[in-house]
């Protein structure tokens, strides 16, 4: 089975193509990771044909798609999906989609503590989740240090995680625990990908073809919508 996983969610771009069989799930794979400066619309496609061209593998010959559906970046979700589903569509492959900060905390999902993953959602706002106990305590949240160092109130160790956990970290200076920060903000998330979407897949089946990006946070075009109809609101009102 061959599987290609998709990360659009912040501005590194990453991608995994896999092979996988009933006895080895990473029978081959390859991994690539670009931090492009967020240029997904124009370095998506090429990549992902030349990951293909370097294995000797058509699109056609992909037998699972998966890739990220936030929370992160509006325009980067928005590419990678509207890209996974242009190809699902055209070569009949399965889509399945995964949470950005599921796929982050997989990684850590042995820590004995709390798990905190960390994505930059501008406006000194993060987009984070808590995890502890090998599930979610939390659902996906889009806030600021001291709302998160609340709900961490009885944990004695805390782990924070991702590409932007150390500036995170910084804003985490009411929590009372043990602070640790993962230094590594390139972890492997495509590769993670592959697996937890191919258990997805085999346990819940594809998505849905309406299924779309999941944003925590309104665009600024919404709002600025909802601040004009107010607006409007009080001037009619």
């Amino acid at each position: 089975m061959n599987i290609l996983s998709v990360d659009t969610s912040t501005e590194a771009l990453g991608l995994c193509l896999a092979q996988s069989t009933e006895e080895n799930l990473f029978s081959r794979f390859e991994t690539r990771t670009l931090v492009n400066g967020s240029q997904h619309s124009e370095k998506l496609i090429p990549e992902i044909l030349e990951l293909c061209e370097r294995n000797k593998l058509r699109l056609q010959d992909i037998d699972l798609l998966v890739c990220t559906n936030g929370p992160g970046s509006f325009t980067g979700l928005r590419i990678g999906m509207s890209s996974c589903k242009g190809i699902a569509l055209a070569a009949g492959i399965p889509l399945v989609s995964v949470s950005t900060m599921d796929a982050i905390y997989e990684g850590f999902s042995f820590f004995d503590g709390a798990v905190v993953p960390a994505i930059d959602a501008r406006k000194n706002r993060f987009y984070s989740a808590v995890f502890a106990e090998g599930k979610r305590q939390t659902p996906d949240l889009d806030c600021a240090g001291e709302e998160l160092a609340k709900l961490l109130e009885g944990y004695e160790r805390t782990l924070v995680i991702g590409p932007d956990a150390k500036a995170f970290a910084r804003q985490l200076g009411t929590y009372r625990g043990k602070l640790i920060v993962d230094g590594n903000p390139s972890a492997n998330l495509a590769l993670i990908l592959v697996r937890i979407g191919l258990e997805k897949f085999r346990t819940v089946g594809a998505d849905d073809i309406g299924t779309g990006p999941a944003y925590v946070r309104k665009s600024d075009a919404e709002i600025a919508l909802q601040e004009k109809i107010r607006k409007s609101e009080e001037v009619h009102g």
